[in-house]
């Protein structure tokens, strides 16, 4: 059960920083008022990207602003990281568990109980 938990934290905080990430750049903003925001001049394409997770301002000059918060992409990763050991630590434990169970002796049904 302890292992599920900490699958299931770590599952919601790859979650939270995920959609952090992916609302950094404002969809329902211009772009030009997005960017202008960030301190990149007007005439600038908002460029997406799903993983890692980007949203960058780039002018016609090559002058950028990413907008994703900097502890998101570190976020995720790690929380992959305890999401994957959870998962393969609560099979390791369960599959342990299960063989205890089996190796337990079984009750003799002629026995009498008190």
């Amino acid at each position: 059960m302890t292992w599920a938990l900490v699958a299931v934290m770590a599952a919601a905080a790859v979650y939270g920083a995920y959609g952090w990430g992916l609302l950094a750049g404002n969809t329902w903003q211009e772009p030009d008022e997005l960017c202008a925001m960030h301190g990149v001049p007007t005439s600038a394409i908002v460029t997406r990207e799903t993983l890692p997770v980007s949203v960058r301002c780039v002018a016609s000059d090559g002058h950028a602003a990413e907008l994703v918060p900097s502890w998101v992409n570190p976020t995720i990763y790690a929380g992959l990281a305890v999401l994957a050991v959870a998962i393969l630590l609560g099979a390791r434990s369960w599959a342990k568990d299960r063989e205890t169970r089996r190796s337990l002796p079984v009750p003799d049904e002629g026995a009498t109980k008190c």
